[in-house]
C-alpha cells in the first residue's frame, strides 16, 4: 500500500513539476525524458498534444475550407515507432480541383549530451501516393527516431469541398494527453452535428462576429484532456470505425445578398445518378466492341448462369491484372486496360460487369468501402474506394471480384468484407447488399501420432482449407518456395520438425488445399517419474484466449462465418496404460451464433478425439462479447487439458 501511495504522489509530482508550453518547438526536457504515459504505462506512445482548426475563407470570389493541423507526439519505446509516420490524405477530380497540402514542418526531438537535440523533416522525405483516381496521400516518417523520442509535425489542408469536412477525431489507439478542435463556418451554412463512437466528449458552440462579412459565424469546440486510448483487440475489421469522433454534415449554404445558394444534401439515389453519369463509371459499362470475340466464345462455353457467372470470372482475371490501385471509377478505360492487361479496380470489376451483362446476366456494380477506408453511413460518393459486381439470377444473387486472383464466387477478399454494399441500378435507383458471406471458412485438421519411452512424437499432418481459407492460405503462401513454407509451419507450430511435406491444389482455385507432412517434436510430453502428461491436440490446441478486455464497444469481425475440426488419433505407448482423459463437452452459444464439441475415448490402443468449433457469424455484436470471451475461455481450458498415462 505504501508503494502505491509513493507511486501516486511521484506521478502527481511529475504533472505537477512542469507547465508545458505547445508553442510549435517549444518541447521541455521533461517531456524527452519522461518514461511511460502517466495514465497508461502500458502505452507506446502518446499525443501530448493535437490541435485542429478548420476555418472557411473567401478567395479569388470562391468558398474554399482550410484546415490547420499540429501535433506533439512521445515515443516510449520500439513497439512506438509505427505512430512516425504521417499519411494526409487528399481528394481531389483533378489538379485545378483537388485538396491539397502546404506547410508542412516536422521536427524530432532528442535528449542527448544533456542537452535537446533537434532532427527536422527533409523536404526530400515527403512522398506522394496515387490511392486511387480520387484520393492521393502525402506521407512522411519522422527522421531520427530513437526510444523516448518526441515528435512535433504540423501542415495546413486547402479544399474547395465546402460541404465535406473531415470527421474531428477525439479518441485513437494512443491516449491524447490534451486536445483542442475548433471548426468555425460562416453563418451561410446549416449542418447537422453527429456523435461518433463510446467514449463520451463535449461539444462547445458559440458564434463569433466575422466583421468582414458582417456575419456571426458557427463555432464549434471540442477540448478534452486525458483521453485513454481506444483499446485494440483481435478481430476488428478497422479500430477507426468506432473511435470516438465528431462528424459534421454541411446541408446547405445559403446568402441571398451575394447571390449564393447550395444544396448539399443528397440522397441514394442522386449517388446512383451522378456516377452513371460518369465517363469513368456509367460511360465506360456501355463500352463493350472490343469484347465481341470473347464474347462469343464464352458464350458458346458456357450455358448455365453458374458456369457463366464463374467463366465470366476466371475470363476478366485472366484478361487484366489489379495494378494496386483502389477506385470506384475506370481509371485508364476499359479497352486500354484490356488491351494493356492491367487496371485498377474500377477497370476490372466494371469489365466483369459489362462481361456479365453481355452473357446474358442481370448484373450491376455495387460500390465498396474497403476494411481501411472506414464505413459510409450517409448518403455520399467520396465515401467509397472500391467497386465489385452481383450477379442476380433465379438461383440467387452472386458476388463477384476479379482483381483477386484467388476469389471465388460469392466469396470476396478480406479487404472488400466491410459491411454493406451499394448496388447502383441502371434506374438509377440503389440497394444495399450484405458484403459479408454465408459460406464458411473451414480449416480440417487430422493429426495420427505415436510417443516413444522417451517421449519422442512422431507424427503425420493432413489439413484441409475451404473457401476463404484458401484464399488467406493462397496470398500468404503462393510465392513461397518449398523450405519457406515448412520453415513458418514449424515455426507457427511449437518448432515442430517437419520431416517430409506435401501441398496440393496450391493452384487449382475451385478445390481445397491439401497439406500432408510427417513431423518430430521431442519436448510434447512431460514425463514426471512413471507417468506422461500430454496436451492430446500438441500444437493445434487454443492456448490462449485472444479477447481480454473487461468491456468491448465494437464488434468481433471474423470476416465470415468460420469452422476448425480437429480429428486425432494417438497411439498409447507400449507398457502404459490411460490413467485419466479429460471429460467430453458440448456447448452451445445463444441464437445459435456457434459450438464447441469435445469428444475422446479409448479405442484398442489408441485414443481417438474429436475437437469442433463453429461460429455461424462472420460479425458478432459487441454485445455478446462476454459470451464469446467465455467461450473461448473454455476452449483453451478445454485444449490444454492433460492426458495422463502410467506406466505399468
Amino acid at each position: 500500500m505504501k508503494k502505491v501511495l509513493l507511486t501516486m504522489l511521484a506521478l502527481a509530482f511529475i504533472q505537477i513539476s512542469y507547465s508545458q508550453d505547445f508553442k510549435f518547438g517549444k518541447v521541455s526536457k521533461e517531456e524527452l525524458q519522461e518514461k511511460f504515459y502517466p495514465l497508461d504505462s502500458t502505452a507506446n506512445a502518446a499525443y501530448l498534444y493535437k490541435k485542429r482548426s478548420t476555418y472557411t475563407a473567401i478567395s479569388g470570389g470562391s468558398i474554399r475550407l482550410i484546415t490547420e493541423i499540429q501535433v506533439r507526439m512521445k515515443i516510449y519505446n520500439k513497439e512506438g515507432f509505427d505512430w512516425s509516420t504521417v499519411e494526409i490524405n487528399l481528394y481531389g477530380n483533378s489538379n485545378s480541383n483537388s485538396e491539397n497540402v502546404s506547410n508542412i514542418k516536422a521536427v524530432t526531438y532528442n535528449f542527448e549530451d544533456n542537452k535537446i537535440q533537434e532532427t527536422k523533416l527533409n523536404k526530400d522525405a515527403i512522398f506522394s501516393e496515387q490511392k486511387s483516381e480520387h484520393w492521393k496521400v502525402k506521407k512522411f516518417t519522422m527522421p531520427n527516431l530513437k526510444e523516448g523520442s518526441v515528435l512535433e509535425w504540423s501542415y495546413k489542408v486547402y479544399s474547395p469541398y465546402i460541404s465535406s469536412i473531415d470527421d474531428v477525431v477525439v479518441q485513437q489507439e494512443i491516449p491524447i494527453k490534451k486536445l483542442e478542435a475548433r471548426v468555425k463556418l460562416l453563418e451561410w451554412f446549416l449542418f447537422n452535428k453527429r456523435q461518433k463512437g463510446y467514449y463520451p466528449f463535449n461539444i462547445n458552440e458559440s458564434t463569433k462576429f466575422n466583421s468582414a462579412l458582417k456575419t456571426s459565424d458557427k463555432v464549434i469546440e471540442v477540448l478534452e484532456e486525458n483521453i485513454p486510448a481506444l483499446k485494440a483487440e483481435p478481430y476488428v475489421n478497422n479500430m477507426s470505425n468506432y473511435a470516438a469522433s465528431l462528424q459534421l454534415e454541411v446541408a446547405s449554404l445559403s446568402a441571398p445578398e451575394y447571390g449564393l445558394f447550395e444544396n448539399y444534401a443528397t440522397s441514394w439515389d442522386e449517388v446512383a445518378k451522378k456516377i452513371l453519369k460518369s465517363s469513368s463509371f456509367g460511360g465506360e459499362l456501355k463500352k463493350t466492341k472490343h469484347l465481341k470475340e470473347d464474347i462469343i466464345k464464352l458464350k458458346g462455353e458456357f450455358k448455365t448462369n453458374q458456369a457463366k457467372i464463374a467463366g465470366a470470372l476466371e475470363f476478366v482475371k485472366s484478361k487484366i491484372k489489379w495494378n494496386g490501385n483502389f477506385g470506384q471509377y475506370s481509371e485508364k478505360g476499359l479497352k486500354k486496360a484490356y488491351s494493356e492487361g492491367s487496371g485498377n479496380i474500377g477497370d476490372i470489376n466494371l469489365t466483369l460487369v459489362a462481361v456479365l451483362r453481355e452473357l446474358g446476366i442481370n448484373a450491376n456494380p455495387v460500390l465498396v468501402s474497403t476494411r481501411k477506408h472506414g464505413i459510409p453511413i450517409t448518403p455520399t460518393n467520396r465515401g467509397f474506394n472500391y467497386v465489385v459486381a452481383l450477379a442476380e439470377t433465379e438461383e440467387g444473387e452472386v458476388l463477384v471480384d476479379a482483381s483477386e486472383k484467388f476469389s471465388l464466387t460469392n466469396v470476396l477478399p478480406i479487404r472488400a468484407l466491410n459491411w454493406k454494399g451499394t448496388i447502383i441500378r441502371d434506374n438509377e435507383t440503389v440497394d444495399f447488399i450484405d458484403l459479408a458471406t454465408s459460406i464458411p471458412s473451414n480449416n480440417e485438421f487430422t493429426l495420427d501420432y505415436k510417443i516413444n519411452e522417451d517421449g519422442l512424437i512422431e507424427g503425420l499432418t493432413r489439413v484441409k482449407y475451404e473457401n476463404l481459407a484458401t484464399i488467406n492460405y493462397r496470398n500468404e503462401n503462393t510465392d513461397l518456395d518449398e523450405d519457406e513454407l515448412i520453415s513458418n509451419i514449424e515455426q507457427r507450430n511449437n518448432d515442430i520438425e517437419i520431416l517430409n511435406f506435401r501441398v496440393t491444389n496450391l493452384n487449382e482455385i475451385s478445390k481445397p488445399i491439401l497439406e500432408i507432412y510427417q513431423f518430430e517434436k521431442e519436448d510434447g510430453v512431460e514425463i514426471i517419474g512413471d507417468k506422461m502428461y500430454l496436451s492430446p491436440m500438441l500444437f493445434l490446441s487454443e492456448k490462449e484466449n485472444p479477447f481480454k478486455l473487461e468491456k468491448r464497444e465494437y464488434p468481433i469481425d471474423f470476416g465470415a462465418p468460420w469452422q476448425k475440426r480437429v480429428i486425432t488419433a494417438i497411439e498409447i505407448p507400449a507398457g502404459y496404460s490411460i490413467e485419466s482423459l479429460p471429460e467430453n463437452l458440448a456447448i452451445g452459444l445463444s441464437n445459435n451464433i456457434g459450438k464447441f464439441i469435445y469428444s475422446i475415448k479409448q479405442s484398442g490402443t489408441k485414443i481417438l478425439l474429436t475437437s469442433f468449433v463453429e461460429v455461424n457469424q462472420g460479425v458478432i455484436p459487441a454485445q455478446n462479447y462476454q459470451e464469446i470471451k467465455g467461450f473461448y475461455k473454455i476452449i483453451v481450458e478445454k485444449n490444454t487439458e492433460k492426458i495422463v498415462l502410467v506406466k505399468g
